[in-house]
């Protein structure tokens, strides 16, 4: 009975030493796998989000990408501004002006018209003087026939030339010269001079780009109707 009586309180012992182990041990919590719903608050465009140093990076970067975009529409923005100009065109006949004063009513371009006095190179045509007034006052008549406009000259120094007209460029009295040569048989010559004529001065008002410029003036033939044309800037 003794032993008996001392082996079940050792088993006693053992028990209760192996439950109070049980207990102190202490419990490892698992996190769930699904977070909780974070609620964000959401800003007017007028309002100002407050930076709280937490943005992710792809936030970050998507804002850097805007902004460089931004930068870069403002950059193309100022640069065709700057490329655009207030054109200048200067003619001299009456024609030619209404030409480019009716092109640009139709396109509703701002501009303004002076008239100004300058110097411009000519170039006149005549048949070098016959020996007599007669002779030459013939010549006229034959010119005449065939339709070539001429009158003689009565001025001593050039007493008795044959005057065949006055052209604002080389190229049209050369194309004159040789049709006259060619029609009346007679040779022509051309001599070049300044003289005082009235020009027009057309200033568009307006900034005007390369492109829009560039469909405007292929309407004329600006190379012969001309005398300047300048691109100022505005």
């Amino acid at each position: 009975m003794k032993w008996l009586f001392l082996f079940i309180v050792l088993i006693n012992a053992a028990f209760l030493s192996w439950h109070n182990f049980i207990q102190d041990k202490p419990q490892v919590s698992k996190e769930s796998v699904y977070g909780p719903p974070v609620s964000e608050k959401i800003y007017l465009l007028s309002e100002e989000v407050p930076v709280t140093g937490l943005e992710s990076e792809e936030t970050v970067a998507r804002q850097e990408s805007f902004e460089v975009a931004m930068d870069r529409a403002a950059t193309q923005v100022e640069g065709s501004t700057e490329s655009a100009f207030c054109p200048h065109v200067e003619v001299e006949r009456q024609v030619e002006k209404e030409q480019i004063q009716n092109a640009l009513d139709d396109l509703a371009w701002s501009y303004e018209i002076n008239e100004i006095s300058g110097k411009r190179t000519k170039f006149w045509l005549y048949v070098a003087a016959p020996e007599t007034q007669a002779k030459a006052r013939e010549i006229v008549k034959e010119l005449t026939s065939k339709s070539i406009d001429s009158f003689v000259i009565n001025r001593e120094e050039m007493k008795n030339r044959i005057s065949l007209g006055l052209y604002s460029s080389v190229e049209r009295a050369n194309q004159a010269k040789s049709r006259i040569e060619e029609l009346s048989g007679y040779t022509v010559n051309i001599y070049e001079h300044m003289r005082n004529v009235s020009l027009q001065q057309i200033k568009v008002g307006q900034p005007i780009d390369e492109k829009d410029w560039a469909l405007f003036v292929s309407q004329f033939d600006l190379t012969q109707m001309t005398i300047k044309v300048e691109k100022n800037p505005c």
